[in-house]
């Protein structure tokens, strides 16, 4: 079992997006999936529920419930090939527990100031789980891109210097897909990402 944790502690970053897509990508592809959704919101579940997906989607509060422990469990029961976890805004215990039991990490981003003004508490987050979990993969996923080429070129550089990988695979001006919420999402932008993180 593999478990992807999309995580960002910025909020609005794009991470209930980034999840259902690639879950239900996953899925279609013939994995068994599941979402964790961290975010006491329910986003992921409710779009999930809403768009009649059929994908198991577990809200769970990270305050109180043993993510480690629930990873543990569904590695250990084998039901299922991908793990996917919806993580809240502003919660770096979320976002650390969500890295510490993840294989692969993605961190949305959206081209501009206001998104790279913040990656530094992600960054702290994900280089401290590297030292506890040196086999984690993170990546950046730039979103909100191909609208203003020279701040995409910006952001790229900005979210370089954290030292974690920056994917090729962009997921275009979000005006585009704001709008997906709550319906079965598209596999044109994330085929991409879901080959480049599994390559």
């Amino acid at each position: 079992m593999r478990v992807y944790g999309i995580t960002n502690v910025k909020g609005g970053s794009g991470k209930t997006h980034a999840t259902v897509h690639l879950a239900y990508l996953a899925s279609q592809r013939g994995e068994r999936v599941a979402v964790l959704d961290l975010d006491p919101t329910r986003q992921s579940v409710n779009w999930i529920e809403l768009a009649g997906l059929g994908l198991p989607a577990m809200p769970l509060d990270i305050k109180q419930d043993d993510l480690e422990g629930y990873i543990a469990q569904l590695r250990s029961d084998g039901d299922f090939d991908a793990v996917f976890i919806d993580t809240p805004a502003n919660d770096r215990d979320a976002t650390l527990e969500t890295l510490l039991v993840s294989d692969v990490a993605l961190i949305p981003v959206g081209v501009g100031t206001s998104d790279t003004g913040m990656l530094g508490t992600t960054e702290r987050q994900v280089k401290r789980a590297l030292q506890l979990r040196p086999s984690l993969k993170p990546y950046i996923l730039i979103n909100r891109a191909r609208f203003a080429p020279a701040r995409e070129r910006e952001t790229e550089a900005e979210c370089a210097k954290t030292g974690i990988p920056v994917l090729q695979s962009r997921i275009p001006l979000r005006g585009n897909y704001q709008a997906a919420a709550g319906k079965t999402p598209t596999d044109e932008h994330y085929a991409e990402v879901w080959q480049e993180v599994n390559a």
